[in-house]
């Protein structure tokens, strides 16, 4: 017979839907959360309610949760036991301490992304990962391929970025923009040769850094060499930086 504690914690199809947007990223906030299914709803709940059911989920063993960082919310992500819920394949994502700032500032980057742009398609580092490398199986799996390639000209490895989003163009052509968030510096080699990785994918059709403030005048610097050295090899200049004000 099912405990008192299963029949207390009944999964409910909102349930589904918070750990199949959960395994789109490494980790996510309650706040995060509430923001999603609040703007999904078209009403705002309290925040004890996620809370609450984040906690049941936890007790259902399909959610982790910790707060490696005391300055940090507390961080919420799926099990094994939680992909397989949400019908997701695949290894579950482990969050890193190291790249956590960086990857709940990919979260508010979204949000942001979903606000001004709500015709586009968006498409996580997680969902680019997991898709079928097979280009005919969707605009994922498209990018991926075609950064898979570029990484070969020397990125050392670095083959996913960081968002990508679709979009039907004027001419009813499909547009895949790369969005990259740049927090930590990197050298001015290493950022030439990603950036001309992504000129030479010939399914990517511009890319946006999204830089901390500290690192625009250095990202705008290579973007305009990149650029240059893109339209004298007959490749799409493509290679846009904007300031990113961080939201955490």
């Amino acid at each position: 017979m099912p405990t008192t504690t299963a029949r207390r914690h009944a999964m409910t199809s909102r349930d589904l839907e918070i750990l199949q947007w959960i395994g789109r990223w490494r980790a996510v906030t309650c706040a995060q959360v509430a923001r999603e299914f609040d703007r999904r709803s078209g009403s705002e709940r309290r925040r004890e309610v996620y809370e609450r059911r984040l906690r049941a989920l936890h007790t259902l063993g399909l959610l982790q949760q910790a707060r490696p960082l005391g300055d940090r919310p507390r961080i919420h992500w799926l099990t094994r036991a939680g992909m397989t819920a949400a019908g997701m394949d695949g290894t579950p994502a482990s969050p890193s301490v190291a790249e956590l700032v960086h990857d709940l500032e990919v979260i508010e980057l979204a949000d942001h992304l979903t606000n001004i742009q709500p015709d586009h398609q968006l498409i996580t580092e997680q969902e680019i990962r997991h898709c079928e490398p097979n280009p005919s199986s969707g605009p994922g799996a498209r990018v991926r391929s075609d950064i898979e390639i570029g990484a070969g000209r020397g990125t050392g490895g670095r083959a996913f970025p960081d968002l990508a989003s679709v979009v039907t163009g004027p001419d009813g052509d499909e547009q895949v923009w790369v969005h990259e968030l740049e927090r930590a510096r990197k050298g001015r080699a290493r950022l030439m040769t990603i950036m001309l990785s992504y000129a030479y994918a010939k399914h990517i059709h511009g890319v946006v850094y999204w830089a901390w403030p500290d690192l625009v005048d250095l990202l705008n610097s290579v973007a305009i060499e990149a650029n240059r050295t893109a339209e004298a090899a007959n490749l799409r200049p493509c290679i846009i930086v904007r300031p990113w004000d961080p939201k955490l």
